[in-house]
């Protein structure tokens, strides 16, 4: 999945001698936290809600409406905005985007193409949408968690036992993120399944590995079952 099929395109921006009022007029009316802040059509910086509040009065209570208005217009942008933002392309992976936010510290950056133009912004909640879908919980339908030997075969053992109970694959995650030296985690999940059948759907499966969990989620009802 690549940042290109979920970024927000055309990126919302300013000018770098944009007014901070403007800055939070477009934050309101777009319901967004970045904007990328251009010079002559070239990414200089980022402005960002964070940086807003740091340049807000200290005591807003203390200052009039009238007097609010004119800090926010006389502040401009080049003061206050965050220069050499990080930044990520196109084709980069969602994976991969979701690491350099989070080792940055940041809610999101500016997608540059080849041309070092700004195609668009890719923020956490655009990478909260792609793993949603990724993992295909708007199918509902169940989840399996198990913790599988690291070998070839172990995880089409798991995906066949499921296939002949007739259900449908959305989706298969592997971690090997705190998993014991030789064995991942693996999350399943399918839908079309026959509930009068799960019973025994999950002792063949318990027999081919450990089963950790199953959510069951359907009819906007919840249902787990867990082995811990």
């Amino acid at each position: 999945m690549l940042v290109n099929d979920w970024m927000s395109a055309p990126a919302i921006t300013v000018d770098i001698q944009d007014s901070m009022h403007r800055a939070v007029e477009l934050m309101t009316e777009r319901a967004i936290g970045i904007l990328p802040v251009l010079d002559n059509g070239k990414l200089v910086g980022v402005v960002t809600d964070r940086d807003l509040k740091k340049a807000a009065p200290s005591s807003v209570a203390l200052f009039e409406t009238r007097q609010i208005v004119y800090h926010l217009a006389r502040v401009k942008i080049e003061g206050i905005m965050t220069r050499n933002p990080v930044t990520v392309g196109p084709d980069h992976t969602i994976e991969e985007t979701a690491q350099i936010l989070r080792e940055n510290n940041i809610s999101g950056c500016p997608v540059l193409d080849r041309e070092e133009e700004v195609a668009g912004v890719i923020t956490k909640n655009d990478i909260f949408r792609a793993l949603i879908s990724l993992s295909g919980l708007p199918k509902r339908g169940l989840q399996f968690g198990f913790m599988v030997e690291d070998r070839p075969g172990s995880i089409k053992e798991i995906t066949d036992t499921i296939r002949r109970y007739h259900a449908r694959l959305v989706s298969i995650m592997t971690s090997f993120d705190k998993a014991p030296s030789g064995y991942r985690y693996l999350y399943v999940r399918t839908f079309n399944i026959d509930r009068k059948r799960l019973p025994d759907m999950k002792r063949d499966l318990s027999e081919i590995a450990k089963m950790l969990y199953i959510v069951d989620l359907r009819d906007g009802t919840r249902e787990t079952y867990a082995s811990y």
